[in-house]
């Protein structure tokens, strides 16, 4: 008897273990890396075979925003995925997300902004101000959050209750923030202000920007195009970063301790020197698969596919 007790637990444990891995291989879509890149592992169960806009954590837990399949969120590491965002509309394409104190707030294509102040549990629209309802980009900086949309750039004081238009006429695509400066990618170029967003001036107009970052020291262009560039002196001189990256635009750059990371059309790139070159690192992932979005967090790594 001890040994059919023993054969059955076996059988259960067993089938169970190949269930939770059906189950984690359906959908296929988020990827944790422990080692800086080194080699990556799947971290989506109970997530949609859905297209990731963004990533956010927040207050301890992780955002997921998608395209066509509302908002996710991980309250244990990632570990597994569950649905949340009562308040959204039900066909709601989040493209941005971004946690500020204790209010976290997500940016839609039409819809506009809405905030939360429970955690992602429930929402609600917050456009007083907004000219524009597609919001492609949120960024905190300092007490303020900034806007990039289809008409220019918005600023919140007031934890995004209402909207002030600081930019208009042009798409951002992108914000970054470096040494008190705020850089914004557009579908023209780069503009620069000095002074909190009050004023701008253009000091790139050669590429349309896919997105922008930077690592501490150089802000990089990430450009429509296999061109990527950075500079550390607001675009008065101009350094190639592109050497070893396929001949396609980079959806995203960031630096986790020395190491520089690049999402690609096929796959994830390091860099041990600064951008200077670049080299292939996904061991784990699905062969040709493009990467498009990036999260930097203590437990590692995290970037999905579309």
């Amino acid at each position: 008897m001890k040994y059919t007790l023993l054969f059955l637990f076996v059988l259960i444990t067993t089938l169970h273990g190949v269930h939770a891995q059906s189950k984690l291989a359906a959908g296929g879509k988020i990827y944790l890396s422990a080692n800086q890149g080194a080699s990556w592992r799947q971290a989506d169960m109970g997530f949609p075979a859905a297209v990731v806009n963004d990533f956010a954590f927040h207050n301890g837990n992780y955002f997921a925003a998608t395209d066509a399949h509302g908002l996710y969120i991980s309250k244990d590491h990632l570990h597994s995925w569950k649905k949340t965002g009562t308040g959204l509309p039900a066909d709601i394409k989040i493209d941005a997300m971004e946690g500020l104190g204790k209010v976290l707030m997500l940016g839609s294509h039409q819809y506009g902004i809405y905030i939360s102040v429970d955690n992602g549990a429930t929402w609600k629209a917050s456009n007083d101000g907004l000219t524009n309802h597609t919001i492609r980009r949120l960024f905190a900086n300092g007490s303020s959050m900034l806007a990039g949309t289809n008409d220019g750039v918005f600023i919140s004081t007031n934890n995004g209750k209402t909207w002030k238009q600081v930019v208009a006429g042009i798409q951002v695509n992108g914000i970054t923030v470096l040494n008190n400066k705020i850089y914004a990618g557009t579908n023209k170029g780069i503009l620069l202000s000095v002074d909190n967003g009050a004023n701008w001036r253009s000091i790139y107009d050669a590429h349309p920007l896919h997105n922008i970052s930077n690592d501490g020291e150089y802000v990089f262009a990430l450009c429509y195009g296999p061109t990527l560039i950075k500079t550390k002196d607001d675009g008065a001189h101009w350094i190639k970063s592109d050497v070893g990256l396929p001949n396609l635009y980079t959806f995203h750059v960031q630096r986790i301790g020395k190491r520089l990371i690049a999402c690609q059309w096929d796959g994830m790139y390091i860099s041990d020197n600064n951008g200077s070159g670049w080299e292939k690192s996904s061991d784990g992932l699905p062969p040709k698969m493009a990467f498009k979005e990036l999260l930097i967090t203590n437990d590692g790594i995290v970037t999905a596919g579309p």
